[in-house]
């Protein structure tokens, strides 16, 4: 795997989060594509639980997620990954980060000691974990370490040349570091604060070569499609948060949808789309149709009863998932242990341990670094409100009824393991 890309999905599995709590979120990669020898699910869970952690010191203000990499002497790299914020915080708050990520003493949150610095090993990736708090200046938390890596070559760095790009957000900070970036790849930005400002200026005569649309509510999607149909050569893409039901309608129209943040490789292929040595004018004269590959990913099916065992197998291997089953809780969170898997389709009501127990034993070893994160979807015969609410409140991603509609499950499976652009559209 591309360390980028993986760096990348640790931001999309946070955003959410972010995003719920009001927080303004910023993601920045800076140095060499980097292919990784023996990625593992690990690195990606010692990403996750400093990433999660700063998030969670926040009631309300900015964070930011950033990776420094070294290029490779001997196949080793030095990685610095930095998560940083400022706004409000509540002291308990933090120090109960701190305690999670072993960086204070088990008693620090009772007797709310103040902590400027720390330091400990990372238990996923042997790494090391540092905190400062800088007062009013904000707090950081930083994971350093080496990988096993090499250069992923490149021809040359792609150049835009000047083609312009719209990009188009109601609130500063939607798509983060996108503008900056697109600019050092030779682009010419404009900003839109809303999409039906940018698609009156394509009726005027303007054309851009790229569009980035971040996505606000459900109308976003049928207008981008009318521009997109309007405008062959213009590249248009919906750029949605993790989980988002939009997610859903991939590879049914002309619009591009990708998860924020969009990673340095997807912008690389929109830069190559207009570049001149990577490009011919009549591939230009059109957009890449947007297709989008499901590479094979590997489910736990967690339920009790063996009809549901088998059904749910059959309507997951039909849609070309592996499957692995545990009968309760337990066994579950001994197989996500002894091997984690893509995704959770977790029964509720379950003996020995129910599965509402069960996901937040999960979302708690994920907080600490001893799983890498994966969604967790309930599938139950109890639909209800308040049964909603208490899988959310668990932890839980989404929510399926039983008997499970084949259609329905290929939906949602789509919303929270949305596959990724092929290899020629990344």
């Amino acid at each position: 795997m591309e360390f980028s890309e993986l760096f990348t999905q640790s931001a999309r599995d946070v955003l959410p989060h972010a995003r719920s709590k009001g927080l303004v979120a910023y993601f920045d990669y800076r140095g060499p594509r980097l292919e990784l020898h023996e990625p593992g699910p690990y690195l990606r869970a010692g990403i996750h639980r400093i990433l999660l952690g700063i998030v969670d010191c926040f009631e309300s203000g900015f964070v930011m997620f950033s990776a420094e990499v070294q290029p490779p002497v001997y196949g080793r790299s030095s990685i610095v990954i930095h998560a940083a914020g400022t706004g409000v915080t509540r002291p308990g708050d933090v120090l109960g980060v701190l305690q999670r990520l072993h960086l204070v003493a088990e008693d620090a949150v009772e007797t709310q000691d103040l902590v400027a610095r720390a330091e400990a090993p990372c238990p996923a990736t042997a790494g090391l974990v540092q905190f400062v708090d800088a007062g009013p200046d904000g707090l950081v938390i930083s994971l350093s370490g080496e990988v096993a890596a090499e250069d992923v070559a490149f021809e040359h760095s792609p150049d835009a040349a000047g083609s312009v790009a719209w990009l188009v957000s109601a609130l500063p900070g939607e798509l983060d570091s996108v503008e900056t970036r697109l600019r050092q790849m030779g682009w010419h930005v404009m900003s839109f604060g809303s999409l039906e400002d940018a698609a009156a200026a394509t009726v005027a005569g303007l054309a851009p070569m790229l569009m980035i649309v971040a996505e606000q509510g459900g109308e976003d999607l049928p207008l981008l499609e009318q521009v997109a149909q309007a405008l062959p050569s213009l590249w248009t893409v919906l750029a949605v948060v993790l989980g988002s039901d939009t997610l859903r309608m991939r590879g049914r129209g002309p619009v591009d949808i990708r998860v924020l943040p969009l990673s340095p490789l997807e912008l690389e292929r929109f830069t190559a789309h207009v570049d001149e040595r990577t490009s011919t004018a009549l591939s230009r004269l059109t957009s890449p149709t947007p297709l989008y590959v499901q590479e094979s990913r590997r489910v736990l099916v967690v339920d009790d009863n063996l009809v549901n065992q088998i059904v749910a197998r059959g309507q997951l291997e039909a849609l070309g998932y592996e499957v692995v089953v545990a009968a309760d809780g337990i066994e579950a969170l001994d197989s996500c242990c002894d091997e984690p898997p893509d995704m959770v389709l977790m029964d509720v009501d379950m003996p020995v341990m129910d599965g509402l127990e069960a996901s937040e034993h999960l979302r708690s070893l994920q907080r600490i670094g001893t799983l890498p994160p994966f969604p967790i979807v309930a599938a139950t015969s109890g639909d209800s409100e308040l049964r909603r609410s208490l899988c959310l409140s668990a932890g839980m991603d989404g929510y399926l009824s039983k008997p499970m509609n084949l259609q329905a499950l290929a939906e949602e499976l789509h919303r929270v393991l949305p596959g990724r652009p092929t290899p020629a559209e990344i």
